[in-house]
């Protein structure tokens, strides 16, 4: 039994649980010699032991035929043992290691990862000191990322502990690295930025699927075929087979290319080191790194996930989350500095992704105090590097999400055991009655019971299915989609219902306002154009939205946007709306609380300003949201007051609620 060191599931805290939701447990081993492995020792010894039993109790002469038979099988059940210790990590491992309890004396790491994150592998596990205690330790990599033996607390792996749940005046106030020793500590700890996907070459790639059981079946069959005589036809399948194999595994060497230029490519980037600001290849980012961030001419994506501390970004998040609509980022400074920092409640407005472009960002003012980056970027600190960030996270479910599949699935397996049991009373029979007749050859016998055996798989079969998964491959090249799986296309042919939650696939993004009902006793919608101003719900409209300016056009939500059009106002610099025609003064978005899934609403502070008034400003609270949670916060509510935006013969309602401070 082997010492496994493994915890019950838990939520997923990145760096203070000993495995999170991408390993199950791990086992630790020592490699055997060569000559104790199960698969090569035992049938080292039963190689000689049949030979002896042949040689003096048989006589070589006698009985040929029998021991070449015998030999025969007793190779093909190595053969076979060999290969399902290729075929499965926990056989291979007890046929050629043995369990070890201690770390430090362990040389492999069996790591199972949970379901639908990959399949088991044994990696090495790897001692050195760290420079900087000079303490031994022990770590493994595993999908790109290191796990590093904690035997102070724990006694288990840990993973890399990245600064993710600290207060935001810890942040606030970092400095960076200010010594060459906390330097080289983050160095050690943390490794290069780097998301390089390793190509594997030719040769690997064609014996992992030289070795899938179906292409040894048929190589298996096409070497009975020979000893039957049939040549000319046993090659010629064994060349077709060799063919296709190849044609796929170049078309998968093309599409793993295509994957890897997802990976950033390195560029300079300024940090604060040692107390000033320097250019560094992005590959050398550590957490707690200080960051200058801004749009630059190259439009490079961010290299790393970044905690935005000063200055306004316009993200563009489509690579990482598929959504078109550029996002707005804004710096944790405003914040309560006590808050502690949550990824998942905190990442979507203040943090940066790695993968993700810059396309508008806003320095920190420069009246204000505070750091200031040389190159006039927004301040931002690194979080998490290289696979452990979104994008890597990404990358990796791309690489590692389930094992790789072949031409075979369970209908095919089914298929053929349904005809063996038939192959199976067929050549016993044969067997049988052929023995009855002494003079009959048994070596041909022997052939021909296996022949009616191998028969059930036809020997097209896989070229059929290879053939069908090539055509689909190039259809799809065609159409720029690229696939690292090829076998999984048979999978998609199963699908009957193809759901899509994206407007813009199925149905138009372009909203048109009829109006707002529930206003003046009436049920129909009422024209934003025909509403007073001065109204609490048309000021709603105006304030209460996340819009912003790209290169002079407004972007944002449709709904927002296609409200704001029919409104006849506009949104300018400095989060000031305005109307389109005339003079009826503007709103000044002053703050802006976004919006929130788990709050199910937004809320901004916004204050008008007349053009009859003399410098006189009126605030505001305008909050909008779902019904269901808006109607608990109120003293009154009007239960017909609802936005009414038509889309593909759908209709949105949006409450709003108000708050005048004077």
């Amino acid at each position: 039994m082997t010492n496994s060191i493994s915890t019950p599931r838990k939520p997923n805290v990145i760096g203070s649980v000993p495995y999170n939701d991408d390993i199950h447990s791990i086992s630790l081993y020592c490699s055997k010699n060569y000559l104790l492995h199960l698969n090569i020792g035992p049938f080292f010894f039963l190689y000689i032991l049949w030979f002896l039993i042949w040689t003096f109790h048989f006589g070589l002469g006698d009985y040929p035929e029998l021991g070449m038979i015998i030999t025969v099988i007793i190779a093909i059940l190595q053969i076979i043992t060999c290969l399902f210790c290729y075929w499965f990590v926990p056989i291979r491992a007890f046929m050629q290691c043995t369990p070890e309890k201690s770390p430090w004396k362990a040389e492999l790491v069996v790591v199972k990862p949970t379901a639908n994150n990959g399949y088991p592998e044994v990696v090495p596990l790897c001692h050195g000191k760290n420079p900087h205690d000079q303490r031994n330790h022990a770590w493994f990599v595993f999908q790109k990322c290191r796990y590093i033996y904690d035997e102070s607390e724990k006694k288990t792996f840990q993973t890399i502990d990245y600064p993710l749940s600290n207060s935001f005046s810890s942040y606030l106030q970092s400095k960076g690295y200010q010594t060459q020793d906390e330097l080289d500590q983050g160095v050690w700890n943390f490794g290069q930025n780097e998301m390089f996907i390793d190509i594997p070459n030719f040769v690997d790639l064609f014996i992992e699927r030289a070795t899938a059981p179906f292409f040894v079946f048929q190589v298996f069959c096409v070497l009975l075929w020979c000893l039957d005589e049939y040549w000319y036809y046993s090659l010629l399948t064994l060349f077709m087979l060799i063919v296709f194999e190849i044609t796929l595994v170049q078309q998968q060497k093309r599409n793993m290319a295509m994957i890897r230029q997802m990976g950033n490519q390195p560029y300079k980037i300024s940090v604060y080191r040692q107390r000033k600001w320097v250019k560094i290849d992005t590959t050398g980012i550590l957490p707690g790194d200080l960051c200058s961030v801004l749009r630059n001419n190259e439009n490079n994506p961010l290299p790393c996930d970044m905690l935005l501390l000063r200055g306004q970004c316009i993200v563009d998040e489509s690579m990482l989350t598929g959504e078109s609509i550029p996002q707005m980022k804004e710096p944790i400074e405003t914040i309560d500095e006590s808050t502690i920092f949550d990824l998942e409640r905190h990442g979507k407005l203040h943090v940066l992704s790695a993968g993700t472009k810059i396309v508008q960002h806003t320095p920190p003012a420069k009246m204000q105090g505070g750091m200031k980056a040389g190159d006039n970027g927004c301040i931002a600190y690194a979080l998490r590097t290289g696979f452990s960030t979104s994008q890597g996270k990404l990358l990796k479910t791309i690489l590692y999400s389930v094992k790789r599949v072949t031409a075979n699935n369970l209908e095919t397996f089914l298929f053929i055991l349904f005809l063996l049991i038939f192959a199976i009373i067929a050549a016993s029979y044969v067997w049988i009655e052929g023995t009855k007749d002494p003079k009959r050859n048994r070596y041909k016998l022997f052939i021909e019971c296996t022949l009616i055996l191998t028969s059930v798989v036809p020997p097209e079969l896989p070229i059929e299915l290879s053939l069908a998964v090539n055509t689909s491959l190039i259809a799809l090249v065609k159409l720029l989609i690229y696939c690292t799986e090829p076998f999984r296309i048979p999978f998609a042919g199963k699908v009957d219902i193809c759901c899509f939650d994206k407007t813009g696939t199925l149905t138009s993004d372009d909203l048109v306002v009829e109006g707002v009902a529930g206003i003046q006793d009436s049920d129909d919608p009422i024209p934003l154009s025909n509403i007073d101003v001065q109204l609490p719900v048309k000021q709603v409209l105006l304030t209460c939205h996340a819009l912003a300016i790209l290169e002079g056009d407004i972007i944002g939500d449709p709904l927002e946007k296609a409200t704001l059009n029919a409104l006849e106002w506009t949104v300018t610099r400095g989060d000031t709306v305005v109307p389109v025609k005339g003079r009826t003064g503007r709103w000044q978005i002053v703050q802006r609380f976004h919006f929130l899934s788990a709050l199910k609403r937004m809320s901004v502070i916004a204050g008008h300003s007349s053009s009859h008034s003399n410098n006189e400003t009126s605030y505001i609270v305008a909050v909008k949201g779902a019904p269901e949670t808006l109607k608990s916060m109120v003293c009154f509510y009007l239960k017909k007051c609802s936005l009414f935006v038509m889309n593909a013969g759908e209709s949105y309602y949006v409450y709003f609620p108000y708050k005048i401070f004077r």
